[in-house]
């Protein structure tokens, strides 16, 4: 008698969605590389009233959200940047290439360009990055599951 496999076929993972996940995530890191934050600016000068505004009962302090926001925000580009770099670079070699080639280095490249560039058939490249697609869905935890 044959032994029985187990067989755990809980999450089944939306391939499309995990892709597009993946990429939007390391096209926004390059966009963030190649421009720079501009800090918002007050529309005009507030002065200080402790007077609460509305039927909130806050008061509102818009040169202090503004402060908060031209701080935060650059560092927040920063960090996913980092990590964007941080999880390419735990990808073997043909991987990394192909991914830092196709979405980390320059605008407007084509799948058919990096191919050529590395010398791979269509075939050969869609697979080392579907491979490198996936494990970056790993690495940053950007799996989408099918409901």
């Amino acid at each position: 008698m044959g032994a029985k496999q187990l067989v755990l076929d809980i999450y089944s993972v939306n391939e499309d969605a995990t892709k597009s996940a993946v990429e939007k995530y390391l096209l926004q890191a390059r966009e963030y590389q190649i421009t720079e934050y501009i800090p918002e600016e007050a529309s005009m000068t507030a002065s200080y009233s402790d007077m609460p505004r509305g039927n909130t009962g806050l008061t509102s302090d818009q040169t202090g959200r503004l402060a908060e926001k031209n701080v935060d925000e650059p560092i927040r580009r920063k960090k996913h940047i980092e990590r964007a770099e941080k999880a390419v670079s735990r990808l073997n070699g043909r991987q990394r290439n192909l991914i830092n080639l196709r979405y980390m280095s320059d605008d407007d490249v084509l799948d058919l360009n990096v191919a050529a560039e590395l010398g791979y058939s269509e075939r050969h490249y869609r697979r080392i990055k579907s491979v490198a697609i996936y494990r970056l869905a790993s690495i940053l935890g950007l799996f989408i599951f099918e409901e």
